[in-house]
């Protein structure tokens, strides 16, 4: 199999997992806070690369460099932007979220110009990811409701910041791709984001129940094994093979792709609009392409 059949591949599994990923973060929502649920979320999600990399034989970093730029890294990727995005969702819609967070690829478009200049944005990657933006509103454009609530401003406001911190990540992900191995990119910079965010349970959440219903533990380990570790590998695999503009793309995919989630496991229905939208945003997939 060729790269470019791999590469291929891989985007469609990781749109399909962080598609699936909206319905189990909701479920486990139903029995745990946001930052505790991350927390335990990113925490397994370590150990589970721990081990896989002692299984492989990755070196660990020991030098205070490795480790400084590690925990800066999963500052932006982890903890600031998902950390937003949880405290945000609490007090806006789902579909004004999933729009708001989508503008990923426009931050990473103009990041990518200063700190990867080698990275050119096109006009035909610009007329893409316009393309792309334009399909996904035009699906949710009927759930864009605006919360009147107090807190409905500053959470706008902290949706729209996320995906700075997320572009940010994807782009220093990118440089070091070549320094590290996919594995260990992740490992300690989830472990990091993980202390922190039960730092932030702490000081902000009532404690959970003691004892989870059982589709709370099904959430916390199909986000961790499979919606974190196995992504987010894959995900940095990618970036040492394509551009940081085609993966933040992903944005644009994983929100319509939820609903067909929704078709599949709760037996909502799939409509034209949902299906011309979803044409428009792989025709500008299409044109972000390398």
């Amino acid at each position: 199999m060729n790269r470019k059949t791999l590469s291929l591949i891989v985007f469609i599994l990781l749109s399909l997992i962080w598609s699936s990923t909206w319905l189990f973060i909701k479920l486990g929502l139903e029995s745990m806070p946001p930052f505790y649920s991350a927390g335990w979320r990113f925490l397994v999600a370590a150990f589970v690369l721990f081990a896989y990399g002692r299984y492989l034989n990755i070196p660990f970093p020991r030098d205070g460099h490795s480790h400084r730029f590690l925990f800066l890294f999963g500052l932006s990727i982890f903890t600031i932007s998902y950390g937003l995005v949880y405290w945000g969702e609490q007090y806006l819609s789902s579909g004004l979220t999933s729009v708001l967070f989508s503008v990923m690829p426009f931050y990473t478009a103009g990041m990518t110009q200063i700190i990867l200049p080698e990275e050119k944005l096109t006009w035909r990657k610009a007329a893409g990811l316009l393309l792309g933006f334009a399909g996904l509103f035009f699906i949710f454009s009927d759930q864009l409701v605006w919360n009147s609530g107090p807190m409905a401003a500053a959470a706008l406001i902290a949706i729209l910041i996320s995906p700075a911190f997320s572009a940010l990540g994807t782009i220093q992900g990118k440089k070091a791709a070549g320094d590290y191995h996919p594995v260990m990119l992740n490992a300690l910079p989830l472990l990091y984001a993980a202390i922190s965010f039960f730092i932030l349970h702490l000081i902000l959440e009532e404690a959970p129940a003691a004892a989870l219903p059982v589709m709370g533990y099904i959430s916390l380990l199909y986000l961790a094994f499979i919606g974190t570790a196995l992504a987010f590998v894959l995900y940095f695999w990618m970036l040492g093979h394509t551009s940081a503009l085609l993966m933040s793309s992903i944005t644009f995919v994983t929100p319509p792709l939820a609903l067909f989630w929704g078709w599949l496991i709760l037996g909502e229905p799939v409509t034209l609009k949902l299906i011309l939208g979803m044409v428009v945003i792989f025709g500008g997939i299409y044109l972000v392409r390398d």
